[in-house]
């Protein structure tokens, strides 16, 4: 199975979030710029955030499976929600679940004095 490129696993988080009602938040760029705060790898430094950001890595975590007929690779990728306004994870795991055939049980980490709520929703596409 053809695996996805970064710009069609992005198109399809959107997706998933536009279907489940999940609105993502706004990055704000260096030049004033406003965009939707849905990025692929790590925004660059001087980007601000507000609302519901979501990360998906711009490569996958890879695990290979060895069987008689040979080892097979399979693709996941770790996407990150970020709570900057401290509203509920639960609508982006329920998108996300809705969306992709495989999804693992998701990574929660809350809220600390440094950083917001947080949820890492793995999924094989």
């Amino acid at each position: 199975m053809k695996q996805p490129t970064p710009l069609q696993l992005r198109e399809a988080v959107e997706a998933a979030l536009r279907d489940g009602d999940v609105t993502p938040g706004t990055y704000t760029w260096p030049n004033g710029a406003q965009t939707p705060a849905l990025y692929t790898g790590d925004p660059p430094e001087g980007v601000t955030v507000t609302g519901l950001e979501v990360l998906i890595p711009a490569t996958p975590d890879s695990d290979v499976i060895s069987t008689f007929a040979g080892a097979i690779t399979i693709d996941r990728y770790p996407i990150r929600a970020v709570a900057h306004d401290g509203q509920s994870l639960t609508p982006f795991f329920t998108a996300l679940a809705s969306a992709f055939r495989s999804v693992a049980a998701p990574q929660v980490l809350q809220a600390t004095d440094r950083y917001p709520d947080q949820i890492l929703v793995t999924i094989t596409p």
